[in-house]
C-alpha cells in the first residue's frame, strides 16, 4: 500500500511540477515570479517522494511475503466480522458486540484474556449507553432484549 501511494504522490509531484511552468519564473523587473515557488516546491517534491518510494520497494523487497498465520488472522477477523453482521439482529447489539470484540480480541492478542475480556465488556456497553440510552438511536434488541 506504501509503494501504491508513493508511487501516486510522486506522478503527482510531477504533474504539480510540469503546471508550475505554465506561470512566470521572474517577473519583468528581476523579482520572483508566481511559478518561482511552485516549481521550487515541485521538485522538492519529486526528489522526497522519490526518496521515499526507494524506500517502501527496498522495504518490500526486504520483507518476506505474508506468512501463513497473516493469513489465517486476515481470514479469521473478516469472517468473526461476517458472522457478527450476521447474528447482530437475532442476538442483539449488545450481546454481538460483545461476543465480536472478545473474538477479535481473542485472535490478535490471545495472550491477556482478563484485560480482553474487560475491554469486551466495557466497549459495547459503553457504546450501548451513549447510541442507546443517552442519544435514543435504537439498537437491535435481539431475542434476549438486550
Amino acid at each position: 500500500m506504501r509503494i501504491i501511494f508513493s508511487v501516486f504522490l510522486f506522478l503527482f509531484s510531477i504533474y504539480f511540477t510540469v503546471q508550475a511552468y505554465e506561470y512566470d519564473y521572474m517577473t519583468s523587473s528581476g523579482q520572483f515570479g508566481p511559478g518561482f515557488f511552485p516549481l521550487w516546491i515541485g521538485f522538492l517534491l519529486i526528489v522526497f517522494t522519490a526518496i521515499t518510494l526507494f524506500k517502501a520497494i527496498k522495504q518490500r523487497l526486504e520483507q518476506e511475503d505474508l506468512k501463513s498465520n497473516q493469513l489465517t488472522t486476515l481470514f479469521l477477523v473478516f469472517a468473526v466480522t461476517f458472522l457478527f453482521i450476521f447474528l447482530l439482529n437475532i442476538l442483539g447489539a449488545v450481546i454481538g458486540m460483545v461476543i465480536y470484540v472478545f473474538a477479535l480480541l481473542f485472535i490478535l492478542n490471545r495472550e491477556k484474556l482478563v484485560l480482553n475480556t474487560i475491554i469486551s465488556i466495557t466497549i459495547p456497553v459503553g457504546t450501548y449507553l451513549l447510541l442507546d440510552v443517552w442519544l435514543n438511536a435504537g439498537f437491535p434488541k435481539g431475542i434476549f432484549g438486550l
